[in-house]
């Protein structure tokens, strides 16, 4: 029987990420005011820790097993059409709503939801005493599919929103997504094959995530430092991108607990849909976006302020659940959730 104590908690990292980044938003503002146009060059800064962070994050991933996510096949198919269906096209219709006069940040807002998390809801699925396993085996989906899908959600939904070059659309997605996701699948098999899965997933994977934040940290400062600043009347608007990804938190999760309920599904697969399909995968997007949308920073700023709303809505989603629990699903006291591993992806 697990106990509370083994269970998974939030590490200060965690806690403080959204702090963290809108703080590098900001020193990355002060620079370019200092500076000028004088930091052209951290671009480069900007393009090698993009391709760092995205290779950071899908390093600890397993993409292997993709058929183990089938064993749970009504779950996993409502997970993947809701994560690849309907959130695209339901994002990109709130942004028509209610951001198509700002192009900028309603792409950005798109960029930000089309991936799904492939980590960071890990933590929370177990917070919530979810069916951590089966969130585990939709991990190589969720990677595998984003990678695949992104060259038609750029063309076909941010492209109605901005220009967009298809070579640059190429080339992006090329540079920051297949090329991360190849190296990243050779270095965990060679790591493994010579130190083993315990080292690996161990010190490896702990100390990655923490060089990972701080990576992207660097990219933030260095890509507002090397654009055009940010002016008051486009700081005015963070409230209304805020409402915005709040609304997308919200309806997801009420998506998730109908879904499921007529879906008959137990709590914990409940639980697991509802962080699946609410947490994204920021970091794999931003390097699309600086390449994709090159001195558009209203883009970069509405990706970041993504996880800085999300951490907040996954923790009372998770609160939600547990508070829900006993009402709609009298008999999952009795279900025992699997333990998860320390996670440091998102």
């Amino acid at each position: 029987m697990e106990t509370k104590q083994t269970r998974s908690t939030l590490s200060v990292r965690d806690e403080t990420k959204p702090f963290i980044l809108i703080g590098a938003v900001i020193v990355g503002i002060l620079l370019n005011r200092l500076i000028g146009m004088g930091a052209g060059w951290l671009i480069w800064v900007v393009q090698l820790g993009v391709f760092f962070v995205i290779f950071a994050v899908m390093l600890p991933v397993e993409i292997t097993d993709v058929s183990r996510a089938f064993r749970k096949v009504k779950p996993t198919a409502i997970a993947l059409a809701i994560n690849f269906v309907f959130i695209p096209l339901f994002i990109w219709a709130a942004g028509w709503l209610f951001l198509r006069q700002f192009p900028d940040v309603w792409a950005g807002v798109i960029l930000y939801a089309l991936t799904p998390c492939i980590g960071w809801y890990l933590i929370f699925t177990d917070l919530a005493e979810g069916d951590v396993a089966w969130g585990m085996a939709l991990l190589p989906w969720n990677i595998t599919l984003q990678i695949l899908l992104m060259p038609l959600y750029l063309w076909f939904l941010v492209g109605k929103v901005l220009p967009l070059d298809l070579g640059a659309l190429a080339v992006s997605i090329l540079l920051y997504l297949v090329a991360p996701f190849v190296l990243a699948y050779i270095v965990q098999h060679v790591v493994i094959a010579r130190r083993g899965r315990e080292f690996f997933f161990g010190p490896v994977k702990k100390t990655l995530g923490e060089v990972k934040l701080w990576a992207l940290v660097v990219v933030i400062v260095a890509m507002f430092a090397s654009q055009s600043s940010l002016g008051i009347r486009d700081l005015g608007m963070v409230a209304l991108i805020i409402g915005v990804l709040v609304l997308f938190f919200l309806v997801l999760f009420a998506l998730a607990l109908l879904i499921g309920k007529l879906a008959h599904l137990p709590y914990a697969e409940n639980a697991t849909l509802s962080f699946t399909t609410t947490a994204r995968n920021s970091e794999a997007v931003i390097g699309v976006a600086v390449s994709a949308f090159p001195g558009h920073p209203l883009v970069y700023f509405a990706i970041i302020l993504g996880p800085i709303v999300e951490l907040p809505m996954l923790l009372v989603i998770s609160r939600v659940l547990l508070a829900l629990r006993s009402r709609l699903w009298p008999k999952a006291q009795s279900e025992q959730p699997a333990p998860v591993p320390t996670t440091g992806a998102s």
